[in-house]
C-alpha cells in the first residue's frame, strides 16, 4: 500500500509554486524577477490539498480568459498566473478546452436538472424553468464567465462543436429519450425542446450578455408575466402531442 502510495506521487506533477516562497491568503509574494502579485493561499509540496491547488489554477485560469480572450490565452500564461508549471495544469484538466469548461461553472448534469422541472408534468412547468434559468444566470454564471463563454463560442471552431455536440448529445437527446421511448417520437420531442430552450436562451443572451434595456433591469415578475405563458404553450404542446398520459 505505502509501495503504491509513492509510486502515484512520483508520477503526479510537483504542486510547489515555481519559483516562489509559501504564502499565506492576501500576501505579496515576489517571483525570480522581483515582480509582486497577490496571490491566494497555498501550501507547497505533498502536502497541498488537492482541492485547493485546483481551485487556485481555476481562479487564475478565469482571469486569463476573460481578460484575454480564449484564442489568447495559453496554457502557460495561465501557469504563470497561477505561479505553478503547465504540467501541473494538464495533470489536472488534461486540456485548454477542458479547463476553460471548468472556469465555466457550467452545469454539470443539466439534462437531469431539466428532466425533474419536467417530470411533475405540464402545469406550472414553464414557470419552474424560467425560475430555473434566470437563478443559473443570476447565482452561478458571473457576466465575466458569460462573456468569455460566448467569446470562445464565436472566435474558437472546436469549442463552438462542442458546444453543439454537447446541447445536442448530452442535454436534448438525453432529456427525449428519458421523456418518449419510441425513436421517432423522441426525435420530433428534441424538436420541440430545442424551440423552447433557444426561447429561454435568446431571453437570458439579451438580459444577461447584452444587457439590452429594458429587459436587462426589468424585474423578474415582468419577464414571467410576458415570457412564461409563451413558453407554457409550447410545453402544453409537447405534452398533448408528443407525451399522451
Amino acid at each position: 500500500m505505502h509501495q503504491l502510495r509513492a509510486e502515484k506521487q512520483r508520477k503526479a506533477p510537483s504542486e510547489s509554486l515555481t519559483n516562489t516562497p509559501e504564502v499565506s491568503s492576501g500576501v505579496e509574494i515576489s517571483d525570480s524577477n522581483n515582480a509582486t502579485s497577490s496571490v491566494p493561499k497555498i501550501h507547497r509540496g505533498p502536502s497541498a490539498c488537492r482541492g485547493e491547488v485546483k481551485q487556485h489554477i481555476i481562479a487564475a485560469a478565469r482571469n486569463e480568459f476573460v481578460s484575454q480572450g480564449y484564442d489568447h490565452t495559453t496554457l502557460r500564461s495561465i501557469a504563470r498566473a497561477a505561479g505553478c508549471d503547465p504540467a501541473l495544469i494538464t495533470y489536472y484538466f488534461g486540456t485548454k478546452q477542458k479547463l476553460f469548461r471548468a472556469c465555466m461553472d457550467l452545469p454539470l448534469d443539466p439534462a437531469s436538472e431539466i428532466i425533474a422541472l419536467l417530470t411533475p408534468g405540464p402545469q406550472g412547468a414553464a414557470t419552474r424553468l424560467v425560475d430555473y434559468i434566470l437563478d443559473l444566470y443570476e447565482h452561478t454564471l458571473t457576466s465575466d464567465t458569460l462573456l468569455a463563454l460566448m467569446r470562445a463560442l464565436i472566435t474558437d471552431t472546436s469549442t463552438s462543436q462542442r458546444f453543439r455536440t454537447y446541447i445536442r448529445s448530452d442535454v436534448l437527446e438525453q432529456i427525449s429519450q428519458f421523456l418518449a421511448a419510441d425513436p421517432e417520437r423522441a426525435r420530433r420531442l428534441g424538436e420541440e425542446l430545442e424551440i423552447v430552450l433557444s426561447m429561454l436562451y435568446g431571453v437570458v443572451t439579451m438580459r444577461y450578455i447584452i444587457a439590452l434595456e429594458p429587459l436587462a433591469t426589468m424585474p423578474r415578475q415582468h419577464i414571467h408575466k410576458s415570457l412564461t405563458p409563451l413558453l407554457q404553450q409550447r410545453i402544453d404542446h409537447i405534452f398533448t402531442s408528443l407525451l399522451p398520459q
